[in-house]
């Protein structure tokens, strides 16, 4: 049976009930809690009998998380692994088999393709949107985070954050992180792909590859260069003296144009490296140094 949303696509039920709804509750103290807040709500999907993915933000730091069906069933988690690099988060859960939605293989999108999301409003209620993929590839933004290939489409989400995207015939094609402004480009989503690229990892089957440098800062592109919007507190960046209004104008020596070029920079460093800045603050050029961290230990 399908339940029509427009002309584009009509959405399958087993897609429907793939899609689930996630509460999260954080620590007052642990890092992410002054940006994400303490309790978080969102949306997750079912890629195995008792697995679900979704974004990572939602979970990073939880004491507890709390998944519910389109039944109603809820599922404790007992385990997850969080990917600040792809954004993407895998969480192992107890209680009765799940019914996993079809997933794509990483190669199905390109623009122009009909795509339709399903988001949970809350624990009860889903929510779905159709439109169409704009743009497929390099894709960066605020928090050092980038994709060299992220899915840009055309749908605004009308439900909570980290609902699967999915192709026409269902199969679920990435994962909607953050929701854009720009019109044509209203949400951007993380390929499938790096689920299968990385699964192993996630399940534990492997060792989790070499972490990149991270600062801990906030950033935005400003006159063909970057700033400073903001610092994680406690954070690399805060302790190395970077403030917001900064503008960066150099890593170790490399002149820097652009949120990528400062992120390859940063992210072309080990943790533990001094990773040497020029930024231009109220009219002075000023160097900092800056510790690199291992964001996966820093928000552990």
């Amino acid at each position: 049976m399908e339940e029509p949303l427009d002309a584009l696509v009509s959405i399958p039920r087993s897609a429907v009930s793939a899609v689930m709804h996630l509460r999260s509750t954080v620590p007052a103290g642990h890092p992410s809690a002054e940006i994400l807040g303490e309790e978080r709500m969102g949306t997750g999907v079912a890629v195995g009998a008792h697995r679900v993915l979704t974004a990572h933000f939602l979970v990073v730091g939880a004491e507890k998380v709390e998944v519910v069906g389109f039944d109603g069933q809820k599922y404790a988690v007992r385990k997850m692994h969080v990917d600040h690099e792809t954004g993407l988060a895998l969480l192992a859960l107890d209680g009765p088999s799940l019914s996993p939605a079809s997933l794509g293989t990483g190669d199905e999108s390109t623009p122009g393709l009909p795509v339709f999301l399903l988001a949970s409003v809350d624990a009860s209620e889903r929510k779905g949107a159709t439109g169409h993929v704009t743009k497929v590839g390099p894709f960066e933004t605020y928090w050092e985070y980038m994709l060299d290939r992220a899915i840009l489409t055309t749908i605004v989400n009308p439900g909570l954050a980290g609902a699967p995207l999915f192709a026409a015939d269902g199969c679920v094609i990435g994962l909607v992180a953050l929701g854009l402004a720009s019109v044509g480009r209203y949400s951007a989503a993380i390929p499938i792909d790096l689920y299968w690229r990385y699964r192993e990892e996630m399940e534990g089957l492997v060792a989790r590859r070499p972490p990149r440098g991270w600062l801990g800062l906030y950033a935005q592109p400003f006159d063909g260069g970057v700033i400073v919007t903001g610092v994680v507190s406690d954070g690399p960046a805060e302790e190395a003296g970077l403030k917001r209004g900064d503008v960066i104008l150099t890593v170790d020596g490399q002149e820097i144009g652009s949120l990528r070029c400062l992120y390859g920079s940063i992210q072309r460093r080990n943790p533990g490296d001094e990773v040497g800045l020029q930024v231009l603050r109220d009219s002075s050029i000023i160097p900092i140094g800056v510790r690199a961290a291992d964001r996966n230990v820093f928000f552990a």
